[in-house]
């Protein structure tokens, strides 16, 4: 949201139009707006506004009853001019947002704001211990993971969508994606977020879920394959290559040029 400055109004201010009906003036003065705000609203100077009210005034005083009051002004409404809609209005708002599109409101986008906020103050509610059980359960009841934080949900649906993005790169192209040869940048992105899976499994910190799903839309992940694999190790007229398909993760050329020299490759 973009905040906009007092030196940006009062520019903006200065560059609008002034409204210099005196008619104008004095009809707002009679709805009861006083010379202050009236002077501020046409962008006018304020002795401008006074004097004129004054003068009419002065000239006509029984236009001077014309002009409401206070105690004149229609009552402001109990509860306030929009009325607040009860919790379980709003619940079931939130109940059908979740059926509809799958998933929890979010802040950021057009017209979820409300519902977002709303969805927030209930987890404040309930991390204080103010939120009553039986909102808990019908909240539990028919607003799956609601307690879930709104990054981890994001997280957690990008995460499938790069694994649908996988399988559908394996399926069209038959191999995985390879950053230093990638053909676009979709593949160089896919090959950053592998090599990440593979370094989280290997450290234990992967999801046994997130692994078994992995094993079933892309088999043999985990290790580096054939098209994988593959470096100049030549001159640079690509004649002599190396398959490094049977070390757990790409090396480095220090690290291959050791191995060159202890004989090991």
């Amino acid at each position: 949201m973009t905040v906009t400055s007092t030196n940006e109004l009062s520019a903006r201010r200065d560059t609008e139009p002034q409204h210099w009906s005196r008619e104008e003036w004095f009809y707002m003065w009679t709805k009861g707006l006083d010379p202050w705000r009236i002077a501020s609203l046409c962008r006018v100077p304020y002795r401008k506004v006074y004097d004129h009210i004054r003068s009419t005034v002065i000239q006509n005083p029984a236009l001077f009853g014309q002009r409401l009051m206070v105690h004149d002004r229609p009552a402001v409404p109990r509860g306030g001019l929009n009325k607040r809609r009860s919790w379980e209005e709003r619940c079931a708002e939130l109940v059908n947002f979740r059926r509809q599109h799958g998933r929890l409101p979010r802040g950021y986008l057009d017209g979820e704001s409300s519902l977002c906020s709303f969805l927030q103050y209930q987890r404040e509610q309930y991390r204080a211990g103010k939120l009553p059980p039986s909102r808990k359960i019908r909240l539990d009841d028919q607003v799956p993971g609601w307690l879930t934080p709104p990054k981890a949900e994001r997280e957690r649906a990008l995460w499938q969508q790069r694994v649908a993005e996988l399988e559908n790169f394996i399926r069209k192209h038959g191999r995985y994606p390879r950053y230093k040869y990638a053909v676009d940048q979709t593949e160089k992105v896919l090959a950053v977020w592998l090599q990440r899976q593979r370094q989280c499994a290997r450290t234990g910190k992967l999801e046994p879920a997130r692994e078994s799903e992995l094993n079933s839309a892309a088999p043999g992940w985990q290790s580096v394959h054939e098209n994988d694999g593959i470096r100049d190790t030549g001159s640079g007229d690509g004649t002599r290559q190396e398959n490094l398909s049977r070390y757990p993760c790409p090396i480095t050329k220090r690290k291959f040029r050791r191995l060159r020299a202890s004989g090991i490759l």
